[in-house]
């Protein structure tokens, strides 16, 4: 149906001819339905993050380095730490201004740090991570002087405490701006919902809801102006709306296209537009509950982890956008080792059902959310269990709903996914190996000491020769004997005008970062 559709659209495009949008400018059709609210302080949404982090720096900023996602000099030209990793002096740039000329000085990082954990919504939890609450703020976030701020943190690695401070979250408002526009003592929040007083390399012009999102250059940015002079996010919620209106050339970038759209972009030779791909940074699981009858064996896990097709979920449901991925870390970061040991082997796993006392299978309930892909790899595995003798129902429901039974430990088995709230092994290791922290391997009732301790000390190990074999260590215990069956890392993809000129380079690192100066146009 959809090679029908784009064939179509390109006789029209051939017909009427391709629009062009302004050669400074780019202008994208997006659904920006998740888009809540555009203060550093309180975005959480992934594509909203990206415009935030467009307008605000921080001290650090997030940077593919030779592939790897690393905290890198931004506001900060350069920091010190104590030897025990919890006094941390950061010497600001000299001569730094806001997008209003502002002087930008450490008294505004010191104002912004304490306002997201006095404002307190989604992202004050991160710093919390660090040590830092909303109680001793003033004694572990202070100014030494005009270009020098003093973090005092829980020891832990470097590059946790350098990710989890640059943007959104870490970005740096404008004190003066925010406290002049304070209703009710929200510290600007209302009025930094849809505009900015940052010193990123865009401002927030307009946001109205529905409709669209402006961001223009900033003359003022420290790096330099960027190539774009504006950035246009239009509202446009149907993904063959979005398709269209980039054939047709009035945008130069569809952001939500489906996978559909994108296998036919990616058949397609030549034309105005190309498919765009980058490892996200997620992945999706199946994950069983250890505190359930079979589930306690840790041969029926084995078991049901070579029972699954993972080429089929992958070629058939994601049409070839994942990567094969069976560890809980994302390809490239630090720490990772390649460890793919399962492939489907229906006797090998028939075998451990019957050493483990279930040579007739047993039922089981598979709850996972309403979305056509998750109802998709359901069946797969379904399908694939059935061949091992299990008999699986599956139970769809509002994405909510299911959350809650799944942290009320409720389920037996779940397909879901993982978002990364910062790029260390870190952000991963504590989810899915240390129950301790009552996330995801608490959920699925995966008590183990040994995968939790080494998680917990490679967190605060500050060598990093030791602290990557602890994470070798950790990866190679966890694969076989955890509760989780990974089934691939998700690869996002765009429709983008070839016009665009550095698009690839930009989306690098989505979900956790995404760099509109790293655009231009022909």
């Amino acid at each position: 149906m959809w090679k029908k559709v784009l064939l179509v659209v390109l006789a029209l495009a051939a017909v009427i001819g391709f629009a062009k949008t302004p050669k400074d400018t780019l202008v994208i059709a997006a659904n920006t339905e998740i888009f809540i609210t555009l203060d550093p302080a309180v975005c959480y949404e992934t594509f909203a993050a990206a415009v935030v982090t467009s307008a605000y720096s921080g001290l650090t900023k997030i940077e593919p380095v030779n592939g790897v996602l690393t905290p890198v000099p931004d506001l900060a030209e350069s920091w010190e730490v104590s030897e025990d990793g919890t006094t941390w002096t950061f010497h600001l740039r000299k001569g730094l201004v806001f997008a209003n000329g502002d002087p930008l000085t450490a008294e505004d990082v010191v104002f912004s740090f304490q306002r997201v954990l006095a404002i307190n919504k989604s992202p004050a939890w991160l710093f919390n991570e660090l040590g830092l609450t909303k109680e001793n703020m003033n004694e572990t976030i202070f100014a030494k002087d005009a270009n020098t701020v003093v973090l005092k943190t829980k020891p832990l690695a470097r590059n946790i405490v350098l990710s989890i401070i640059a943007p959104p979250w870490g970005g740096v408002v404008n004190k003066k701006v925010a406290m002049a526009n304070q209703v009710n003592n929200d510290l600007g929040e209302a009025y930094l919902t849809d505009k900015s007083a940052g010193a990123g390399p865009f401002i927030i012009v307009e946001w109205k809801r529905k409709e669209q999102v402006i961001l223009q250059s900033n003359p003022k940015y420290w790096a330099g102006e960027p190539p774009l002079k504006r950035v246009i996010i239009k509202d446009v919620p149907e993904e063959t709306t979005q398709f269209l209106l980039v054939q047709k050339g009035d945008v130069d970038i569809a952001w939500n296209i489906t996978t559909e759209q994108a296998a036919q972009l990616r058949e397609t030779k030549g034309g105005n537009i190309r498919l765009v791909t980058t490892p996200e940074q997620s992945n999706e699981y199946v994950a069983m509950n250890v505190g359930w009858g079979p589930f306690k064996d840790e041969r029926v896990r084995l078991a049901i982890k070579y029972a699954i097709d993972y080429d089929a979920i992958i070629n058939s449901v994601m049409r070839g956008f994942a990567i094969l991925n069976q560890n809980f870390m994302p390809i490239g970061y630090f720490g990772y080792i390649e460890l793919n040991p399962f492939k489907r082997d229906v006797e090998k796993a028939k075998k451990l059902l019957a050493e483990a006392g279930y040579p007739n299978g047993f039922e089981v309930e598979i709850i996972t959310s309403t979305t056509e892909i998750r109802r998709n790899e359901a069946i797969v595995v379904q399908a694939n269990l059935a061949d091992i003798g299990i008999k699986a129902s599956i139970v769809q429901m509002p994405s909510s709903e299911m959350y809650a039974k799944y942290r009320q430990q409720g389920h037996q088995m779940i397909i879901a996914g993982w978002g990364i709230d910062y790029p260390d092994p870190d952000a991963l290791a504590k989810p899915f190996a240390n129950y301790r922290v009552k996330q995801l391997a608490w959920r699925n009732m995966w008590y183990d000491d040994y995968a939790a301790d080494i998680a917990e000390k490679a967190g605060v190990e500050l060598n990093n020769q030791k602290r990557e074999q602890m994470y070798k260590e950790l990866q190679e215990y966890w694969i076989t004997r955890s509760a989780f069956a990974m089934l691939y890392q998700p690869v996002g993809f765009w429709a983008v005008s070839n016009d665009v000129v550095g698009f690839e380079r930009a989306v690098e690192g989505y979900t956790l970062t995404f760099d509109f100066t790293k655009i231009s146009k022909k």
